[in-house]
């Protein structure tokens, strides 16, 4: 073909109709091409970042389950304690209704509890709830050892182990008895039921392959699993499990590994629960969860046509995923025990409220309470009962208040009260009301309990411009209120 003839080959197809057409389509296909890929970018990141947060989410499940069988734990243990100052004074009813009240708790199996027994210094069980117990020998169990030694202190817990009269696999928590100079004189041990525990772990919650598990951060050995865990009784403990070496370092995190036996990938998040020798893990299979990602981004290529049906599937996500962020962000800023005010969220709202009364010439009042011998509630009722104190004088606390007024667990049984365009005089009119109102309720729901507070009061500007300096002032009133009888309101002197 000669050039002209090419040439005119060239102008023909530039000059005819089919060229826009294909022009448009390739811009478009180049358009949607590069729409497609960095939706699918985007796509693959907020999976996997709500893969992390729904294993956060059942992490924290793990651990609060754990907090709430252990709190019974410890409250078994102080029982023994009990019982023991009893014998010391020779109270032997008192320490024979604690055994018959311990030995029903075992009976009943509440809380996961098989048994319990208590040693002497040798090791040698005393009294235990199982028959039989008395007499035997366990004190060359690591757990009991550790107590007798003086190289543990707290709470020690044991790896599933077969113990017992039914010879029954069980986690041992053990904890020191000490006589009344503080001298340890045996080991109180709280058998657990792991399947019980495993159960308490939630089953297959929100995606069919994730998994809660619990290990020793000791020596990495599975207490509890919420799937087959029979089949894992007896395995070696895994010291360097990635979960237990992260919950070594930090006390809450995500992590991403490849799983021992099954060679996959694994996300997951882990938490260390306050005061406990272990670490919660949720666990889930890169592979599978991410199935259903894989399902939709190939529908998404194949047809690419049906754009309105997708986009409203992400405009969906993205509302749950709003809806996730708010939900944290709420939770971040409350405390979880009394749904209070914490004290980060506290600090930030704070600075607000008295900047504006600054700027507006008004006062303001902050209010320190503490709630008068509450040491002894714990003591004396149990952790449960003192949670449900501290739930009952927060509700009566936000009650008291109004609806633009700030209330803050500040720590431990002190709560904290910022009223806004409040004097000094009116603060401790509020704080007297709020005194008698939380002794009139009654809170804990124990028959004969009667809880009252002390409360230190403090007024913005006279005693300060900030948080910090009213609470310290606040903090001395209150303690004058201590030294003075409790169950009072002192209000802070003038500067």
């Amino acid at each position: 073909m000669s050039e002209p003839s090419r040439l005119g080959l060239l102008h023909r197809f530039l000059s005819s109709a089919i060229l826009p057409p294909l022009l448009l389509w390739a811009l478009f296909c180049a358009a949607l091409g590069s729409g497609v890929a960095a939706y699918l970018f985007r796509a693959s990141a907020d999976a996997t970042e709500s893969i992390y947060a729904r294993a956060e989410a059942v992490a924290s499940m793990a651990e609060n389950t754990l907090l709430r069988t252990f709190e019974a734990v410890q409250g078994v243990h102080d029982l023994l304690q009990l019982r023991q100052s009893l014998l010391e004074a020779n109270e032997a009813p008192g320490a024979h209704a604690i055994q018959t009240h311990v030995a029903g708790l075992a009976a009943g199996g509440r809380f996961g509890i098989q048994h319990v027994s208590v040693t002497d210094r040798d090791g040698r069980v005393v009294w235990g709830t199982e028959p039989g117990a008395t007499g035997a020998m366990i004190g060359d169990r690591d757990h009991v050892r550790a107590h007798l030694r003086g190289a543990a202190a707290g709470v020690v817990v044991s790896p599933p182990i077969v113990a017992g009269a039914g010879r029954r696999w069980g986690i041992q928590a053990s904890r020191p008895v000490r006589d009344g100079w503080g001298a340890v004189v045996g080991v109180g041990v709280v058998a657990l039921d792991p399947l019980t525990l495993s159960r308490g772990l939630g089953k297959d919650v929100n995606g069919a392959s994730q998994v809660a598990i619990v290990r020793r951060l000791s020596d990495g050995a599975m207490l509890a699993r919420s799937r087959d865990m029979e089949r894992r009784f007896g395995e070696p403990p895994d010291p360097d499990h990635p979960s237990v070496v992260a919950g070594r370092a930090a006390p809450a995190g995500r992590l991403g590994y490849t799983g021992v036996r099954s060679r996959r990938e694994v996300m997951g998040a882990y938490r260390v629960p306050e005061g406990l020798p272990v670490v919660a893990t949720a666990a889930f299979g890169l592979h599978d969860e991410r199935a259903h990602f894989r399902q939709h981004a190939t529908a998404f290529v194949v047809a690419a046509g049906v754009m309105m049906l997708f986009g409203l599937q992400v405009a969906l996500s993205w509302a749950r995923g709003r809806r996730l962020r708010h939900s944290l962000q709420v939770e971040a800023a409350r405390d979880p025990l009394t749904g209070l005010l914490n004290r980060r969220s506290l600090h930030a709202q704070a600075a607000r409220m008295l900047a504006a009364a600054r700027n507006n010439g008004q006062k303001a009042a902050l209010l320190l309470l503490d709630l008068d011998h509450f040491k002894a509630v714990n003591d004396t009722h149990g952790h449960a009962a003192g949670d449900a104190v501290l739930r009952d004088v927060a509700e009566v606390l936000a009650r008291e208040i109004r609806h633009d007024d700030l209330a803050c667990r500040w720590g431990g049984e002190e709560m904290l009260a910022l009223l806004r365009n409040c004097d000094l005089r009116h603060g401790e009119e509020r704080a007297a009301k709020l005194r008698a109102a939380i002794a009139a309720a009654l809170p804990g729901g124990v028959p004969g309990l009667r809880v009252t507070v002390s409360i230190g009061v403090a007024a913005f500007p006279e005693h300060g411009a900030g948080l910090e300096e009213l609470t310290k002032r606040a903090d001395t009133a209150l303690y004058h209120a201590k030294r003075h009888g409790r169950d009072r309101v002192v209000c802070a002197a003038a500067a």
